[in-house]
């Protein structure tokens, strides 16, 4: 008598960087043990014009791919790909990013890290490291301090299963009891920022924890800090020009909402440093010198 194998939906989001996404896409089909799973992928491609939805199709033709406009971005895009797998309802939704190659034993580890929670469903996500530096960039994050409620620091890997507070959504597996209690990533959040975060920071208001899995499950390249806002060699109109782009800062009103939503009584300070650091990088730079 045959079991019925654990479904998985694989949500992912992409626009113009073929070549990565297939790599991804072509990383996680090769998972070991993934035959004990029942795997779904959906992919968003949000306009690209690089052909990237033909050779996925091409190369994995039972991809789910859905097409977006060129304005959904990253939150945006993994939002209607997980209400997509969420119409159809799995087991699991594992979030990934189409720049982040796993290891071959990646999904195994997720599980694993999973099963030591015995019924309790949790958040399982995975420590990334950078291909070129090899430091660690992307996974759980854990709040600082009571005083830093919106500085999240990497919970750097182990040899053991650790717990954070919020995670990176390069890599990370949800039970389906998370989306079934707090829905889909917050549509306050239009472009780059602050969804994943967030997401993970509801879940834990819900009752769910978020584990890092042991040891390094992949890799993916840093974001740089040349020609952002935080580039302090850019003059002021420079900076104030890349605020306006989807990679420079939050939307005013959507880093309001998020220091509102997670940073207590000091939420109007958090918010204002921001505008601070971006105008006024070297005063920024001086307020936060360290202290003897």
């Amino acid at each position: 008598m045959s079991t019925k194998k654990t479904s998985i939906a694989a949500i992912l989001t992409c626009y113009n960087r073929k070549d990565k996404t297939l790599k991804s896409i072509s990383n996680l089909m090769s998972q070991q043990g993934l035959e004990e799973f029942d795997l779904a992928i959906y992919l968003v491609d949000d306009g690209s014009t690089d052909g990237t939805s033909d050779s996925v199709k091409q190369q994995f033709p039972n991809v789910n791919i859905i097409k977006g406009d060129g304005t959904l971005f990253w939150n945006g895009g993994m939002r209607l790909a997980f209400a997509k797998a969420m119409q159809v309802g799995y087991d699991y939704y594992l979030w990934l990013n189409d720049d982040t190659n796993l290891y071959k034993d990646a999904l195994k580890r997720l599980f694993e890290t999973r099963d030591l929670a015995k019924d309790k469903d949790i958040i399982v996500t995975g420590t990334i490291i950078d291909p070129e530096g090899r430091e660690e960039n992307y996974g759980g994050r854990r709040q600082k301090d009571k005083l830093h409620p919106i500085t999240f620091l990497l919970v750097e890997h182990s040899d053991i299963a650790q717990k954070s507070d919020t995670f990176n959504g390069n890599v990370v597996l949800i039970p389906k009891a998370v989306p079934n209690s707090i829905g889909n990533i917050s549509e306050e959040f239009s472009k780059q920022h602050n969804g994943d975060i967030d997401y993970g920071l509801r879940a834990k208001y819900a009752g769910f924890e978020t584990w890092v899995a042991p040891g390094i499950l992949g890799e993916c390249s840093s974001n740089p800090i040349e020609g952002t806002i935080f580039d302090e060699s850019q003059d002021l109109k420079q900076r104030m020009k890349q605020m306006r782009t989807p990679k420079g800062v939050p939307p005013a009103k959507e880093w309001m909402i998020f220091t509102k939503r997670h940073g207590g009584f000091l939420w109007p300070y958090f918010w204002f440093r921001t505008i601070v650091r971006v105008i006024f990088p070297f005063t920024y730079l001086f307020l936060r010198r360290p202290t003897k």
